[in-house]
C-alpha cells in the first residue's frame, strides 16, 4: 500500500509538470498537487511557454503549413519544430485547439531508457516536452505517458464532489452520500448462498406509500399518493404506511384487492385509522394488531384466512395439532375484581334485510366424499366444536366458584309470532339428497366421563313460557317410537317435592300414579283400572264436570256387568241424590221421592205405589227373525206421529233402510255418508252432506248441482209449449249460462249452426266449418266478406301514436288524424294511402 501511494504521488508530480507546460489548455488546467516545491518548476518553464505563445501568434497571422514528414524524428529541436508545425497545421481552426492537438499527439511517445539518473528537477534546453525522460520512477515513462496516467487518475478536488468520487474514511470504508440515486447499486446479505441484487429490486419487494409522495403531516392531502401506490401494486400485494397523520379526501379505489400495513398511522385529527376503502387494513392500533375492512364489494374473500393441511403420519399419541391457539391467563392478582375478560370475542352487527343468513361464528367439520377411498377402514372422530371448562381445585363450587360450560343468551323485545327467535337449534339432513336418508343417533346426549359423578338436574327449564315447556307436537315418530322415554321404575314428578309422580312398574307391567308412597291410580297391561281412595270425609271417587253428550259411555264394554255397586250402595239420578236406585235387603229399590219407591224382589214380584201406565216404553228385542212392530188390518194412518213434539219422528241406525213396498225393492237409507234412494240395491239418487245431489237419469233441479252419468240422455229436456224455453232474466248472477271448453250452443234442431269456445277462441260454425272466430287478443277472422250497413270506420290515432306501434300483423289499417288519411302497416313499416276527391 505504501509503494502504491508513493507511485501515485510521483505520477501526480510528473503529471503536474506536463500540465504546467501546457498552461492555457482547458483539459489540463488543474494540477494534482499544489505543493511549494513544484511551484519553482513552473517558473523555470515560463520561457518555453513564451515560445509556445509566439508560435500561436504566428499561426493566427499566416496560413503556411509545414508537412508532417519534414519534422525531425528526435531531439529538442525536432520537438520544437514539430510543435510549430502542429500549431501551423491547425491554425485554420483555433489556436487553443491547435495547442491541444499538439499536446495530445506527444502523449504516445516511446519511453526513454531505464538508465536515467536519479530524479531531480531538471531544466533541459528548450524546456520540457512530451519526450523528456523522467528518471527514478517506479517504471520508466515519458512525460506523455505520465500525463496519460494522470488524465485517468483521481484528483483531490474530485473527492465528494458532483460527478466526482466518494471518499474513504480512516478505516477505508466508504460512506454513501445523503443525496443521490443509488438504485443501480447492488447489495448482498451475509447469509450463505446469497447473491447480490440491485437496491431498486430489493426496495420493490414491498411497496411503501412514501415512495409515491406520501406526506403524512396531517395537512397535505395524501389521496393522490395512496391512489398512486395502489395503482402500482399487484393484486394481493402489501403496501406499507409508516407512522404519521394521514389526511385523505377519499379512500383509494380499484378492483384489485391489497393489504395495507399501517404501522402507527393515524388520521389527520389523531384518531386511529380504521378503513381504507374495500381493502384490508392491518393496523398497529392501541398497542395491538387489528385487521379491518371498512367497506365491502360483492364476492370478496375473508379479511383473514388461516389454512392448515395435515400431511404427516404418526406422531406422539394424543398430541393436539392446532390451526390456531390462544392462551389467556388470569392470575389471582392482576385483574380487577369485577373485570370481564373474554379470551375470544366475535361481534356481528347486521341491519340487512332479505332472506340471507348472517352468522357471528361458524364451525364445520367435514369428512369428504372420498375419505374412504384408500380402503383403510373407519375414519377418526370429527367434532364441529368442543368446549371444556375445568375446575382443578378439587373443592366444591361454593368455595371454588361458579363453572359454566357454555351460556347462550338472547336479548330481544316484543313478541315472536313466527317463532324465529331460537336459543339453540339442531338441524339434520342427509349429506346427499339422492342417497339414503341420514340418521343421527342422538340429538342431544348428556353423559358422564366417569362412573361416579352425577348431575343435580340434567335439564333445568327455569324460565317463563307461554306455549309449552317441552313441545314435541311437531315431531314425527317413526316405527311407533315414544316421544318421551323415562325408562321403567323411574319417576315422572309433578312438583318440587316429587310427591305426586308417575311410575311404570316393570314387574307388574302397570302404570301407577303415586302420592308420596301411596299408589292412587293404576292401569294394568290389559287396561284394567284400579283406584285407591283414602279420603272418606269429603272425597269423591269419580267426578265428571263440564258438558258432554254422554256422561259415561259403557256401550262398547262386552262384560255383562256395566257397573257394579256394593250392597247398600245407591245410584243417584240427580244432584240432590233424592232419586236413587240401590239393592238392599234382597230387593232392588228405585226411589223418586222420600217414601215413594218401587221394589222388585228376587222372585220377580214388583211393588208399585201408584198406577201402572207408561207412555215411553223402550222395547228390547232378542229375536232377529221377527219384526219389531207389525200393524195389520185397516186404519186411516199406519203410524201417527203428528202429535209428537220430538224433532225425530223416526230414527234409524246407520245402514238401516225404510222400504216403500212389500218386496222391499224400493228403499231409502243413510249409508256411506249419503242419503240414498235405491231400487233393487242400485242407488238411483244420492244426497251428500254438502247438499250435492247425484241422479241416475234426468231431473229438473233448482238450486242444486246435478251430476249426470247417463251418457245417452239429455241433462235437461224441455218439451211442450211455453212462452220462453229457459228464462234466466230473474237470476241475480252475472253468468247466465256456463259451458265447458269445447262445448257449443246449437241454434236449430239439427245442431248444425253452433257457437262455442275452443282453444283458438270464440267460434261460430256451420257444421265443422268455422264461419267467424274471435281470439283472446280481440282479433276477429271471417270466412266471408264484412258488409256493415253503415260503412267501415277505421280506429283513429295521432301520427305519433301510430309511429309508436310496431310488430303488428301486415295489413293493419288505422286512420292518421294528423294527415287525415288511412295508414297501412307493411313489411317496410307504416305507409299512408293516397286519397283523391270524389268528382
Amino acid at each position: 500500500m505504501t509503494s502504491l501511494l508513493k507511485t501515485r504521488f510521483l505520477l501526480s508530480l510528473c503529471s503536474g509538470v506536463a500540465l504546467v507546460a501546457g498552461a492555457g489548455v482547458a483539459a489540463f488546467a488543474r494540477p494534482n498537487h499544489l505543493l511549494p516545491q513544484y511551484q519553482v518548476l513552473g517558473q523555470a518553464t515560463q520561457s518555453a511557454q513564451a515560445t509556445d505563445t509566439a508560435a500561436t501568434a504566428t499561426a493566427n497571422t499566416t496560413t503556411t503549413t509545414t508537412p508532417t514528414s519534414a519534422v525531425p524524428s528526435s531531439g529538442s529541436g525536432a520537438t520544437a519544430s514539430a510543435q510549430t508545425g502542429a500549431s501551423a497545421s491547425s491554425a485554420s481552426a483555433s489556436p487553443l485547439l491547435a495547442r491541444t492537438a499538439r499536446l495530445r499527439s506527444v502523449l504516445t511517445a516511446s519511453p526513454l531508457a531505464s538508465s536515467a539518473p536519479t530524479y531531480g528537477p531538471t531544466r533541459p534546453p528548450g524546456g520540457l516536452d512530451a519526450a523528456t525522460g523522467v528518471p527514478a520512477l517506479w517504471q520508466n515513462a515519458t512525460i506523455g505517458q505520465i500525463g496519460a496516467m494522470a488524465d485517468g487518475s483521481v484528483q483531490q478536488s474530485d473527492k465528494n464532489s458532483p460527478n466526482g468520487v466518494a471518499g474513504l474514511d480512516a478505516t477505508g470504508v466508504m460512506t454513501a452520500p445523503v443525496s443521490g440515486d443509488l438504485s443501480s447499486a447492488t447489495a448482498r446479505i451475509s447469509a450463505a448462498g446469497a447473491v447480490g441484487r440491485p437496491l431498486a429490486e430489493r426496495f420493490a419487494d414491498q411497496l411503501n406509500a412514501k415512495d409515491f409522495g406520501l406526506a403524512l403531516d396531517g395537512k397535505t392531502d395524501d389521496t393522490a399518493a395512496l391512489q398512486a401506490a395502489k395503482n402500482a401494486a399487484a393484486s394481493g400485494a402489501v403496501i406499507q404506511l409508516p407512522a404519521g397523520k394521514l389526511a385523505l379526501k377519499s379512500a383509494p379505489t380499484g378492483s384489485t384487492p391489497n393489504l395495507w400495513q399501517a404501522n402507527g398511522t393515524l388520521q389527520a385529527d389523531g384518531g386511529p385509522l380504521l378503513s381504507l376503502g374495500t381493502d384490508v387494513l392491518e393496523s398497529t392500533l392501541e398497542g395491538g394488531k387489528y385487521f379491518v375492512r371498512g367497506q365491502t364489494a360483492a364476492d370478496m374473500p375473508p379479511v383473514l384466512r388461516k389454512d392448515l393441511d395435515i400431511t404427516h403420519s404418526g406422531g406422539t399419541a394424543g398430541f393436539v395439532m392446532n390451526l390456531e391457539k390462544g392462551n389467556c391467563t388470569i392470575p389471582s392478582v392482576g385483574a380487577a375484581l369485577n373485570d370481564y375478560v373474554w379470551c375470544h370475542s366475535t361481534v356481528l352487527n347486521s341491519a340487512a334485510f332479505g332472506g340471507g343468513q348472517h352468522v357471528a361464528q361458524a364451525s364445520m367439520a367435514q369428512r369428504p366424499a372420498n375419505a374412504l377411498a384408500d380402503g383403510k377402514g373407519s375414519r377418526s372422530q370429527i367434532w364441529a366444536g368442543y368446549d371444556e371448562t375445568r375446575d382443578d381445585t378439587g373443592q366444591p363450587s361454593n368455595i371454588a366458584g361458579s363453572l359454566v360450560g357454555r351460556e347462550i343468551d338472547i336479548y330481544a323485545n316484543a313478541d315472536d309470532p313466527n317463532n324465529w327467535r331460537i336459543g339453540l337449534q339442531l338441524q339434520i339432513a342427509g349429506a346427499d339428497s339422492t342417497g339414503t336418508p341420514g340418521r343421527i343417533g342422538k340429538g342431544i346426549a348428556l353423559g358422564n366421563n366417569d362412573s361416579t359423578s352425577a348431575y343435580g338436574i340434567m335439564i333445568d327449564a327455569a324460565g317463563r313460557f307461554d306455549t309449552a315447556g317441552i313441545d314435541l307436537s311437531r315431531s314425527t315418530p317413526v316405527n311407533n317410537a315414544p316421544v318421551l322415554n323415562i325408562g321403567a321404575n323411574r319417576n315422572l314428578a309433578f312438583s318440587d317435592d316429587h310427591k305426586p309422580h308417575f311410575q311404570f312398574d316393570s314387574a307388574a307391567y302397570t302404570l301407577r300414579y303415586w302420592y308420596d308412597t301411596t299408589p292412587l291410580f293404576s292401569v294394568g297391561m290389559n287396561g284394567d283400572v284400579t283406584t285407591a281412595i283414602a279420603n272418606p270425609g269429603s272425597g269423591v271417587a269419580w267426578t265428571l264436570g263440564g258438558q258432554a253428550l254422554i256422561g259415561l259411555n259403557l256401550s262398547s264394554l262386552t262384560t255383562p256387568e256395566a257397573m257394579r255397586l256394593g250392597a247398600g250402595q245407591a245410584l243417584s239420578w240427580e244432584p240432590t241424590a233424592v232419586v236413587q236406585t240401590r239393592f238392599a235387603d234382597g230387593k232392588l229399590t228405585e226411589q223418586v221421592a222420600p217414601g215413594v219407591a218401587r221394589t222388585l224382589d228376587t222372585q220377580g214380584n214388583e211393588t208399585i205405589p201408584g198406577a201402572a201406565h207408561n207412555s215411553q216404553t223402550v222395547v228390547s228385542l232378542s229375536q232377529p227373525t221377527a219384526s219389531a212392530f207389525v200393524a195389520q188390518g185397516k186404519a186411516a194412518i199406519g203410524l201417527d206421529t203428528t202429535s209428537l213434539t220430538a224433532p225425530d219422528a223416526l230414527r234409524l241406525a246407520g245402514g238401516q233402510a225404510v222400504s216403500w213396498e212389500q218386496t222391499a225393492a224400493v228403499q231409502t237409507r243413510f249409508a256411506n255418508s249419503t242419503l240414498q234412494d235405491t231400487w233393487g240395491g242400485a242407488a238411483l239418487r244420492t244426497l251428500d252432506q254438502s247438499g250435492n245431489e247425484t241422479v241416475t237419469g234426468s231431473t229438473l233441479n233448482s238450486g242444486m248441482t246435478t251430476h249426470v252419468n247417463n251418457s245417452s240422455a239429455s241433462a235437461v229436456t224441455v218439451t211442450g209449449t211455453a212462452g220462453i224455453g229457459v228464462n234466466l232474466s230473474g237470476l241475480a248472477t252475472a253468468q247466465a249460462l256456463r259451458l265447458g271448453s269445447g262445448q257449443a250452443v246449437a241454434w236449430e234442431p239439427t245442431g248444425v249452426i253452433t257457437t262455442g269456445y275452443t282453444a283458438t277462441g270464440l267460434r261460430d260454425a256451420n257444421g265443422s266449418t268455422t264461419l267467424r272466430a274471435l281470439d283472446t287478443a280481440g282479433n276477429e277472422t271471417l270466412s266471408g266478406a264484412l258488409t256493415p250497413a253503415a260503412g267501415v270506420r277505421l280506429p283513429t290515432f295521432s301520427r305519433a301514436a301510430i309511429k309508436g306501434m310496431s310488430n303488428l300483423p301486415i295489413g293493419t289499417t288505422l286512420y292518421d288524424a294528423d294527415d287525415d288519411t288511412p295508414a297501412i302497416y307493411t313489411s317496410a313499416g307504416w305507409k299512408l294511402a293516397t286519397l283523391s276527391a270524389i268528382p
